[in-house]
């Protein structure tokens, strides 16, 4: 089975540039362009996992069924993977009886069979919260488990979605439940019964997903390495933290508990299940924070990182639901699923940096953040940059034994959203094909307050 989920430890050259907040007002002289060398010997992410989204079934929209223009964006994005809700209560009651064929659970088979569809993978989640499910039991029970993987097996061995490569007991289960012991029973519950079921080898657990408390983590690693194939939890990033470069730090931190705990650390993805900020509008200035957030988790060893979410419509617009709830990279149907301004910088995130890819951890001028990405299929190279400053950096982007190459470069305005896009509002490169010599070294400028992408071919 392909896995989209990468290891720690990138193959495209991209290029961004962003301010969008928190700036500093006046940069440093400098004699000429800072140069950004990429030492090959300095690897972040061994084999990266992608940047992905969070896509719930579309079960409270008048009709389940993806929509063209969704597929159409997916497509554009090669989405490499997403993260989706599902519930065991869909299709089973508390004795175990199933019904898989009900319009309950026909938005999820809407979604899998688009994503499939795609070439996207799954990270499949049985959210848990009782609030929220109408599971007629708690986790730990038996039947809990019985259900949860018999319903995997269904839509992996009868219904054929074998893109769910990894399985989630519990959304936030230090947040909505009642106890570590509950939570670590299910797992154990939930892993004899795949395990029993022969799925081990298709499908694989990934915890803890904690989001609220670091009470769970140090546990859990110590715990459940057996039973764990992927280590994931989320962050909703402080947007001041990002623009000083704090995040990375801390990110640093959480992976290297994971390093000094799991000693099969090596084998297994580092995962942002969830990522995003809470603030009240997905303006341009959240679309370029975006992008530095994925290039601090990157560079501090996120293999694989989710963010909350694609498409507004995966959730009802409820009258007293707080702004930031609606985080998707375009509005719902009722609002002509407009496009947001995110959508050009995460699109292209996921599009241009692919799974497979090596991460090079590159030193990086003051206040400018750089993700270096390389393919080992195509060897083509993309650079991250995010322009910290509140005017124009000059670099050189160099690779030491590279030569001759030709590139596409994209730019997105920070502080308008403005950028070059089609008809569809897909982002278009403002330079194609420029000859340029990326062992001598390539000169850019790095707009104020912008993100720019560029990628060798």
């Amino acid at each position: 089975m392909r896995r989209t989920i990468g290891m720690s430890a990138p193959a495209i050259l991209v290029l961004v540039a962003c301010t969008g907040g928190g700036v500093e007002r006046t940069p440093p002289p400098a004699a000429g362009p800072a140069e950004i060398v990429v030492d090959t010997g300095r690897v972040a992410v061994a084999e990266f996992g992608g940047f992905g989204a969070e896509w719930d079934p579309y079960e409270f929209s008048e009709t389940p069924a993806v929509p063209q223009v969704v597929a159409e964006r997916i497509r554009f994005m090669r989405l490499p993977f997403v993260r989706v809700r599902m519930f065991a209560s869909w299709y089973s009651d508390v004795d175990n009886h199933y019904d898989f064929s009900n319009e309950v659970i026909r938005p999820l088979y809407e979604l899998l069979d688009a994503a499939k569809a795609n070439g996207t993978d799954v990270i499949l989640t049985e959210w848990g919260q009782p609030e929220w499910s109408g599971d007629p039991w708690p986790i730990d029970d038996p039947r809990y488990a019985k259900a949860v993987a018999d319903g995997v097996d269904h839509l992996v061995r009868t219904r054929g979605y074998t893109n769910i490569e990894y399985l989630v007991i519990t959304n936030e289960p230090d947040w909505s439940q009642p106890s570590y012991a509950t939570w670590r029973a299910a797992i154990g519950n939930v892993h004899r019964e795949l395990a029993a079921r022969g799925l081990l080898g298709q499908v694989s657990l990934m915890g803890p997903d904690t989001c609220c408390t670091e009470d769970w983590w140090r546990p859990s690693l110590i715990d459940l390495g057996d039973m764990i194939s992927a280590w994931d939890r989320h962050l909703y990033a402080d947007p001041i933290d990002v623009r000083r470069g704090a995040t990375e730090e801390y990110l640093q931190g959480v992976w290297d508990e994971v390093r000094a705990l799991d000693p099969e650390w090596a084998t297994k993805p580092f995962v942002l299940a969830e990522s995003g900020f809470k603030v009240d509008k997905t303006t341009p200035a959240y679309a370029v924070d975006m992008v530095d957030f994925a290039i601090q988790a990157t560079r501090a060893g996120t293999s694989t990182m989710s963010a909350w979410m694609l498409d507004d419509e995966s959730y009802p617009k409820e009258p007293d639901a707080p702004a930031w709830d609606f985080w998707g990279m375009w509005s719902n149907r009722g609002s002509d699923a407009e496009l947001k301004p995110w959508f050009s910088t995460w699109s292209l995130l996921c599009r241009l940096v692919r799974p497979g890819s090596t991460l090079y951890f590159v030193a990086q001028p003051p206040r400018v953040r750089v993700l270096a990405a390389r393919s080992p299929s195509t060897g083509a190279w993309t650079f991250v940059l995010v322009n910290r400053w509140s005017t124009a950096a000059q670099v050189m982007l160099r690779v030491p034994g590279e030569g001759d190459v030709t590139y596409d470069r994209y730019v997105f305005d920070g502080r308008d959203g403005s950028m070059r896009h089609n008809g569809k509002g897909f982002p278009l490169p403002d330079v194609s094909r420029e000859p340029g010599d990326l062992g001598a070294g390539i000169v850019l400028s790095v707009p104020p307050s912008s993100v720019a992408y560029v990628t060798t071919r």
